[in-house]
């Protein structure tokens, strides 16, 4: 019951699609049976990464803005594509690093970002210069005073998967705080193991 509850707060209040629902558990099913989950697993489960993302009937149309994949019709396989940081409704089409994202559904391949001259770009890694944050790799944020990509938080000190570049915040039972890692080894003392129980 712990588990169903965490999983229904993941989804929005309303636009829930049971159409690829037995997809998204058989996935949740597999992603725990070895009682390790690795950071593509965690993105499954506790942040409905693929096959979990086509799961809602978002209200925006075709080429309607958005700010997150919930907004656009994502069981029609719509997410929301974002340009220099804004987003609209489309069926992404990933395109070869290097090449034109000008397109309207063309995105990038993870670690890469459609940058200057609408060309995929690699994501900066630290201490490069930045304007904004989609512009950095992931757990990084453009901090606004040295314009350059920073991490969110020390690898030693996380509150959440998004600060870490693996994307794994090992967070222990009644923590606030965690350390950054690969992969997370269920046991009881591990924070995520309370929507187990």
């Amino acid at each position: 019951m712990s588990q169903r509850a965490f999983c229904e707060g993941l989804t929005p209040a309303k636009g829930y699609s049971s159409q690829f629902a037995s997809q998204c558990l058989n996935a949740v099913k597999t992603a725990y049976s070895d009682g390790r989950l690795t950071a593509l697993e965690i993105a499954t489960v506790r942040h409905r990464g693929d096959p979990c993302n086509r799961l809602i009937q978002g209200k925006q149309g075709t080429g309607e803005s958005c700010s997150s994949d919930d907004d656009c019709n994502t069981v029609k396989n719509y997410r929301c594509a974002l340009k220099s940081g804004e987003g609209s409704c489309q069926i992404p089409t990933v395109i070869d690093n290097g090449d034109s994202c000008a397109a309207p559904g063309a995105t990038c391949h993870d670690g890469y970002y459609c940058g200057v001259g609408e060309t995929c770009t690699p994501s900066k890694p630290v201490g490069k210069d930045c304007t904004a944050d989609f512009e950095c790799a992931t757990g990084l944020d453009c901090d606004p005073n040295r314009a350059t990509c920073a991490a969110r938080a020390s690898a030693e000190r996380c509150a959440k998967d998004d600060d870490c570049t693996t994307a794994v915040c090992d967070i222990p039972v009644a923590s606030t705080e965690g350390r950054c890692v690969a992969s997370i080894t269920l046991a009881p003392s591990v924070g995520i193991c309370e929507d187990l129980r």
